[in-house]
């Protein structure tokens, strides 16, 4: 495991935001990335699936979520309540969260609603080191998430210039089991 400081952690955040911004074909590319997603086992095997809603750059998921319902699969998202990602509804009403990001209003729903997650990050490695957007609440959740038994799967995903070979990796970064990239 590669240690790194927080430092060189932010300095790849800004460098990242960047190249992010740059993807030309956003809309298309995440039609392609939703598709390789859907092509898992571990996806087609779950009723209810955890992902996020696309903002600032990220994959756009509007066509996940038509997806999800035309193969009549539960949507979960995540809203940050006490420094903790909880599950919610994807369902619910939803508003812009401090951070900008539109998060469901419902009630908190059990850990085991989960069946398979998709998390974002602004950087991937092929082995599944993450480079988040530095609250540490992807490595809090997947970490509970992975106290089940079994643990619930994840994949994390991207567009293929946020590949790198390798992140600075600190203790309590927790890895996602699998990366797909369009």
């Amino acid at each position: 495991m590669q240690q790194g400081s927080s430092g060189a952690k932010s300095e790849l955040r800004r460098r990242m935001w960047m190249v992010r911004e740059l993807v030309g074909d956003h809309l298309l590319r995440s039609v392609e990335l939703w598709a390789k997603v859907a092509e898992l086992p571990e996806f087609q095997a779950a009723g209810a699936v955890m992902a996020f809603v696309g903002t600032k750059g990220e994959p756009d998921t509007d066509p996940l979520f038509a997806r999800l319902a035309r193969d009549g699969k539960r949507l979960l998202l995540p809203r940050v309540q006490d420094g903790e990602i909880v599950v919610c509804s994807g369902d619910d009403p939803r508003v812009p969260s401090r951070f900008g990001i539109s998060e469901p209003q419902g009630p908190a729903l059990p850990l085991a609603e989960v069946e398979f997650v998709i998390v974002p990050g602004l950087a991937f490695t092929a082995n599944g080191a993450r480079l988040g957007y530095g609250g540490g609440f992807y490595d809090r959740f997947l970490a509970r998430l992975a106290q089940g038994s079994p643990a619930v799967p994840n994949v994390g995903v991207c567009f293929a210039e946020q590949l790198v070979d390798t992140l600075p990796v600190e203790p309590h970064d927790v890895r996602v089991q699998r990366v797909v990239s369009a």
